[in-house]
């Protein structure tokens, strides 16, 4: 004896309509995740370099405020290497209207071009300093 199938069988699934919708949600909707994911990436390598330049700021006007006794006026320039790269920097040091202060400003560049134009610096810190010998905590 056979099975009889019954007259209308019913069917499963998703009808083409429904997976064709489907399928233009998924379109629409993936490049702009892609989009996103792609500004995100690019703000934590911003992110990393600001972070990373800071240091550097912080390192060389310390480096320069212990080895410096007179604080003369002019410009000093030099790279640091950290985390594998080389950070170029400039150090402008000026007289300042107090007597015995002078002013250093420490930019750090994301490459030596950037350093010979003076301009696109990835972090600028400004000091005020006693010229003379060391004086207080760092």
């Amino acid at each position: 004896m056979s099975r009889r199938l019954p007259a209308q069988i019913q069917a499963q699934g998703f009808t083409l309509i429904e997976v064709m919708v489907a399928l233009f949600v998924v379109a629409v909707a993936l490049p702009a995740l892609m989009f996103q994911l792609g500004t995100q990436l690019s703000s934590t390598g911003v992110l990393r370099d600001k972070t990373l330049a800071s240091w550097v700021a912080q390192d060389q006007l310390a480096i320069h405020r212990l080895q410096s006794a007179g604080n003369a006026s002019g410009e000093l320039q030099g790279e640091r290497l950290l985390a594998e790269r080389e950070w170029p920097w400039l150090l402008s040091t000026e007289t300042t209207p107090v007597p015995g202060m002078v002013r250093q400003t420490l930019r750090v560049y994301p490459d030596v071009t950037a350093r010979q134009r003076q301009r696109d610096a990835i972090v600028e810190m400004t000091v005020y300093a006693r010229t003379g010998a060391v004086s207080g905590a760092l």
